[in-house]
């Protein structure tokens, strides 16, 4: 099956293990505890973290009662900065060839993958760690 638009694995796992942290009301968690609930390898996870850690999204500590807490407040971490924390920013794309201009004279496209991105960006940077907990608290959907 066809995928439209995928993040890699390593964006599923810091987008799952932030709201993981989130929902744990402010108390540490170990990488092993972590991997165990999201099904993970802890070594994927660890990099994960060490990633999310040095954007300041995480705060770590190493070491027996160790792990790692949310590095600002839920309502203050959206989406999109999880994930181009692990993707790097997002693009508007160009030509899927690279040229400066389609051999049709206009793509085929006719903006709509610039419209996907835009409307993906904007979903995901409208979207905290909060609304997530506060969705799930209350059964809904995002």
């Amino acid at each position: 099956m066809a995928k439209i638009a995928s993040f890699s694995e390593a964006t599923y796992i810091a987008l799952h293990c932030m709201v993981l942290i989130a929902e744990n009301g402010g108390e540490r968690m170990s990488v092993k505890d972590m991997a165990s609930k999201l099904s993970v390898s802890e070594s994927h996870l660890a990099k994960v973290i060490m990633k999310l850690s040095h954007a300041g999204l995480l705060d770590t500590t190493r070491g027996p009662g160790g792990g790692a807490v949310l590095g600002r407040s839920p309502e203050e971490i959206s989406f999109l900065e999880i994930v181009e924390c692990i993707e790097g920013p997002i693009e508007t794309p160009k030509c899927v060839f690279g040229r400066s201009s389609c051999v049709y004279g206009s793509c085929i496209f006719q903006g709509f993958l610039c419209g996907l991105v835009r409307d993906a960006g904007d979903w995901l940077s409208g979207r905290s760690l909060a609304d997530f907990i506060d969705a799930g608290v209350k059964g809904e959907r995002l």
